[in-house]
């Protein structure tokens, strides 16, 4: 029988602590966070943890993508870095892992929410670089692109 039913719960009822950690180091994950007002930096922090629990109980890739590329997006608008957001997104991962593993200490529950938190936060990183690269190559080829009519223009 899958645990993950009990994982989500597990994660649903540590996520206002996780939160409150993540409020009070948000100008140390991100400083940009530590320029907001609390309830918008509530707001930004709360929807990762949201999609965070979802990505644990469904599992789909596709979505935690999606998510990952609207997020890279917004936070762009934002004049953020993909970099910076990598960082963002991998210290919140760490943080909820780190408030599980405080949590659950001694506990075989604690240890596989931890170990799921840290998988999850994985398989983020992976995926905002590969949404980063994914882009260069892009760029790349228009550039490639652009050179190669701007030389059949000069001929």
């Amino acid at each position: 029988m899958s645990t993950v039913p009990t994982l989500a719960r597990s994660y649903e009822a540590l996520r206002p602590k996780v939160l409150q950690r993540l409020l009070e180091l948000r100008s140390t994950l991100d400083p940009s966070l530590g320029r907001l007002d609390d309830p918008t930096a509530r707001a930004q922090i709360g929807a990762v943890l949201d999609h965070l629990g979802n990505f644990i109980v469904t599992g789909d890739l596709g979505l935690h993508r999606a998510f990952l590329h609207t997020f890279l997006a917004m936070r762009a608008a934002e004049a953020q870095s993909p970099a910076s957001v990598l960082a963002m997104l991998v210290a919140i991962g760490d943080t909820a892992a780190q408030v599980a593993q405080e949590e659950g200490a001694g506990s075989p529950m604690g240890a596989e929410l931890t170990l799921l938190l840290t998988r999850v936060t994985a398989s983020t990183a992976r995926g905002v670089n590969d949404l980063i690269a994914e882009e260069l190559a892009r760029r790349v080829g228009q550039h490639t692109e652009l050179t190669k009519r701007a030389r059949e223009g000069k001929r």
